[in-house]
């Protein structure tokens, strides 16, 4: 009998399934891990929590709290501070590579470093997401990897709705593909899980997919620079103020994560540079903050050279919801509060896409309800992982 064409598209499926279904299904339990991560880490952190000496007191101005840090901590400059608008929040203190620590922003008290087991713990599943870290594989290598694991998934899906697809739109065929039967078992109920479970996750996956190329290849990259008519970035360049372990400022995330402004370039060396002088700086960070009532965390960068304005960050939202950032430049030798050319407002259309689809990827990007979305997708690609391999081991088994 001559291959039909749906007979190519089903083998083709199922060769690529099981090619790429361990890397699919690494980069969905490692997806699944972190998918909670700054959460997480604040509850891990939750014995930093302090308590405002009354409702409503104001924190320490910057230089009061650092000279009260360098009483216990003489040799901590860090080169990037974090506050939240949360009274019971500590000031996070930010030293790139060295990751950070943490300061009561009433008493200007020392409390340590946090639960740093924890961030170790989620910059490994990290690691392992994007360049399987761990394996021994060079990172370049790990990184094609799961690129091409992403690849391959997108054919998957695409694949998979056009076999999902009924060939007779009778109520009794669509409810076989797109509804749980408790009744079935085995083979059937393999089958009708992996249909439901994609059916369902098909248009989220989607979505996370193309953003993980986007990440993964440059090409990808390029292309979503070129559609939207902008000028693609340099090699190597990344987004400006991306976040979460990538150049640029970050910061809202939970607490003990290294991330935010003042994070140094992994690139740079030689030695540091003396800490900037922060005179006239606190009545600027008051401005900012009047500017901005509704602030949910400020995070403050050192500058690199010396007389340069202070970058400055301020979220009204969770740590991936980059369309509540604002960005400003605060002049000391002006004494003015700038806007910033970071600013995601002031960026190209395909940066400010790019930076979207970094947290389109997780979820970030719709706060809590848009993580949990991305938690139900890695559950879900478990599943037809799981499914997808029980079906194969049941075809090419049976006598």
């Amino acid at each position: 009998m001559k291959p039909t064409f749906h007979r190519l598209i089903f083998w083709g499926h199922l060769i690529a399934g099981l090619v790429a279904g361990v890397v699919i299904l690494s980069m969905a339990v490692t997806g699944l891990i972190i998918s909670y991560e700054a959460q997480l880490i604040d509850w891990a952190n939750r014995d930093l929590r302090v308590s405002p000496p009354a409702a409503g007191a104001p924190h320490l101005d910057i230089d009061t709290l650092l000279a009260k840090v360098h009483e216990t901590k003489p040799d901590l400059n860090p080169s990037g501070i974090t506050w939240k608008a949360d009274p019971a929040m500590p000031v996070t203190l930010s030293l790139g590579k060295e990751g950070v620590f943490f300061a009561n922003p009433y008493t200007g008290e020392f409390l340590g470093e946090g639960h740093r087991a924890w961030r170790d713990f989620f910059h490994a599943a990290t690691e392992w997401h994007r360049f399987l870290t761990g394996t021994g594989l060079p990172k370049e290598v790990g990184k094609a990897i799961t690129g091409i694991g992403c690849l391959i998934f997108s054919l998957l899906l695409l694949s998979g709705i056009y076999l999902w697809w009924p060939r007779h739109w009778r109520w009794a065929n669509v409810r076989a593909v797109i509804l749980f039967n408790p009744g079935l078992r085995d083979r059937a109920r393999n089958w009708n899980w992996h249909n439901v479970f994609g059916f369902w996750s098909a248009l989220q996956l989607l979505c996370i997919i193309l953003t993980g190329l986007i990440m993964s290849y440059g090409w990808a990259n390029n292309l979503l620079f070129t559609l939207t008519g902008s000028e693609p970035p340099p090699p190597r360049e990344r987004p400006v103020a991306e976040g979460k372990r990538e150049a640029g400022p970050s910061g809202s995330g939970g607490m003990g994560r290294p991330e935010g402004p003042g994070r140094r370039d992994s690139r740079e060396s030689g030695p540091a540079a003396p800490p900037p002088s922060l005179a006239g700086l606190e009545p600027l960070l008051a401005q900012a903050r009047q500017r901005i009532p509704d602030w949910a965390s400020m995070s403050l960068r050192m500058p690199q050279k010396p007389g340069a304005p202070f970058p400055l960050m301020v979220d009204r939202g969770g740590r991936g919801q980059v369309q509540l950032r604002t960005m400003l430049n605060l002049d000391v030798a002006q004494g003015k509060v700038l806007p910033s050319p970071d600013d995601l407002q002031q960026q190209s259309l395909g940066r400010r896409l790019r930076m979207y689809a970094r947290f389109l990827h997780t979820g970030e990007l719709f706060g809590f309800i848009g993580q949990t979305v991305a938690a139900l997708c890695t559950i879900s690609t478990i599943l037809l992982v799981w499914t997808g391999f029980a079906l194969a081991w049941n075809r090419f088994s049976k006598p």
